[in-house]
């Protein structure tokens, strides 16, 4: 469970400007040619934002540049937007936010482009009109992770010989969130169009809190005894909720899949709670993030599919970049994702 410290305004200040002056991350060398980054993740005290910083801090020290990564302890916008205030007084060349809501952070980014800094966003997206961000760093398209949520669903409850017919859940997390919100939305699409006997019930917005999305989940399960499947759509929800079905003994019931890190699933794949679940690598997220604003900031980020450092055909397009393809997860290959 994550740490409810309130995010400290002079703390922040203070390590920022130390990190100025010396170097959060570089080259292993000392020398350091780029822009100053600031990367900020919705929270930091989670497992999925700690491995895009290991890809992001692997990045700034091949580049050279000098890296912040840091961010506030609750999923709050109010703190992302003081935070990225600070940032724009102490002068960093680059801003790149995952935003806890797609408006909450528009008004301090416009601030901060008022000032000069480079912003852009990733992971998740804010409003491109009100932000003004330049470009969103996005891990796979949005349509592809929603179809491959359902479709992992359909064929682990087909594979048994099963009616899909039945209730189905969905543990999100964030209310704002516009990159989960989006793939609720193609998840639907996709359930309309393929499998119109699954139906949907309200989904549930524990927000990045592991204990409050077990614990909601676990009120689902003894709330409605028919319920066939349920996704958790984050990193934490995902490991909740299949904590919940375990707990209740309705593994061999009810299918869970959806979002997370492989790290946090390995136990519930190898007890056979979970079959088989999606995502992508963080480590290369956080990696083509830092890439991307060096170049962004360079002035020379082109569209198409091009390689970025160890990455291969990274997709540039419409104010978008994206790292590639969702991967699936199981038995079978866990073992092999150290994330």
């Amino acid at each position: 469970m994550r740490q409810n410290t309130k995010f400290t305004a002079s703390a922040q200040l203070i390590a920022v400007a130390c990190c100025i002056l010396i170097g959060c991350s570089g080259s292993q060398d000392g020398t350091l040619s780029g822009p100053r980054i600031g990367m900020m993740p919705k929270l930091i005290g989670i497992g999925y934002f700690e491995a895009t910083r290991e890809g992001a801090e692997e990045a700034a020290a091949e580049l050279g540049l000098e890296l912040t990564y840091d961010g506030p302890h609750l999923d709050r916008s109010e703190d992302q937007a003081q935070q990225i205030g600070e940032w724009t007084t102490l002068g960093l060349d680059v801003i790149a936010v995952a935003p806890v809501d797609p408006e909450g952070i528009s008004e301090a980014l416009r601030d901060a482009q008022r000032a000069g800094v480079t912003t852009l966003t990733w992971d998740t997206d804010a409003n491109p009109e009100t932000s003004g961000r330049s470009v969103f760093v996005n891990q796979a398209p949005n349509e592809a992770i929603g179809y491959k949520l359902v479709d992992v669903m359909a064929e682990g409850i087909q594979a048994k010989g099963e009616s899909l017919a039945g209730n189905y859940l969905i543990v999100s997390g964030s209310a704002t969130a516009s990159n989960q919100n989006t793939w609720m939305e193609y998840m639907k699409q996709r359930i309309a169009d393929k499998y119109p006997t699954m139906k949907l019930l309200p989904h549930l917005t524990p927000n990045e809190d592991r204990q409050r999305a077990q614990e909601q989940t676990a009120e689902a399960l003894a709330a409605h005894a028919d319920l066939k499947g349920i996704w958790g759509i984050t990193s934490v929800s995902l490991p909740a909720a299949a904590k919940a079905t375990r707990d209740a003994k309705r593994a061999d019931q009810v299918y869970v899949t959806g979002l997370s890190l492989p790290s946090e699933m390995r136990e519930y794949v190898k007890d056979g709670t979970v079959e088989q679940f999606v995502l992508w690598n963080p480590v290369d997220l956080g990696y083509l993030t830092i890439h991307v604003a060096q170049r962004l900031h360079a002035g020379n980020l082109q569209s198409g599919s091009q390689a970025m450092g160890r990455l291969k055909n990274v997709e540039v397009r419409g104010g978008e970049v994206i790292l590639g393809p969702p991967m699936i997860f199981n038995r079978e290959n866990i073992d092999d994702h150290r994330f």
